[in-house]
């Protein structure tokens, strides 16, 4: 149940998602937590202020997929692209929205964050999954920092003056469910292709979700297991 007492505000969500605010933690841990229980739909975020380190807005939602674990793992590019709109709905004008393979998500060439994925213990590539949970991590602000402007591999919300960060949180649950709407009737291909042009001249998206580069292919499967982009308390500054 959300808190409103505790919240930043009420979230205006579309059906089936519910919404939990965590005051302390991670999102994406207590998402997990949540899934086998309250299933599909349950969305968990949190935000904090830097003190020590830099600030976050954090959410994750769960999923219950209805195909097989290797085609079903293709939503991790469709939740990408949910974020992607979603920043770009919500930043101030002419900034460039783009991805580092396969989470990352930056804004003007800068880290501002990115996704993760975790898929219910033991799930084979050709079994459903009970669920699957995305997980986005954004840089809120950098006020720990003396000089940000030193560090120019990042930036945050703050910086780039998103003046209300949790309606990037309501856009992202609208772009995903358009994003699947969008699959299941004009198919992979264009939300491949899609994808593949927001990268920085990594590659192209294949059919199954994989990135083919001038040096062979590199399966989606092994790419999210590993984020690059982000240290053991969040996206790297």
């Amino acid at each position: 149940m959300l808190d409103d007492v505790t919240a930043p505000r009420a979230l205006l969500l579309p059906p089936p998602y519910t919404a939990h605010w965590l005051a302390q933690g991670d999102a994406f841990d207590h998402a997990i937590s949540l899934a086998p229980e309250h299933g599909a739909g349950t969305l968990v975020w949190h935000a904090s202020a830097g003190q020590k380190g830099p600030g976050r807005f954090d959410f994750a939602v769960v999923l219950e997929p209805e195909t097989p674990l290797s085609q079903a793992r293709k939503a991790f590019i469709l939740g990408m692209l949910g974020l992607g709109d979603a920043i770009a709905a919500h930043c101030p004008p002419e900034r460039a929205v783009g991805f580092g393979w396969p989470g990352e998500v930056r804004l003007d060439g800068a880290r501002l964050g990115g996704m993760r994925l975790c898929v219910a213990p033991d799930t084979a590539e050709d079994d459903i999954p009970d669920w699957m949970v995305l997980g986005v991590e954004l840089i809120a602000d950098r006020d720990h920092l003396s000089a940000p402007g030193n560090q120019p591999d990042s930036l945050s919300l703050k910086e780039e003056e998103f003046e209300d960060p949790p309606a990037i949180l309501e856009s992202f649950a609208s772009y995903l469910m358009l994003n699947f709407d969008r699959m299941a009737h004009g198919g992979f291909e264009p939300l491949a292709a899609q994808y593949s042009s927001k990268l920085a001249n990594e590659g192209t998206i294949t059919m199954d979700g994989d990135l083919q580069t001038a040096d062979g292919l590199v399966a989606l499967k092994d790419a999210v297991t590993m984020t690059p982009w982000r240290n053991e308390t969040g996206p790297k500054l």
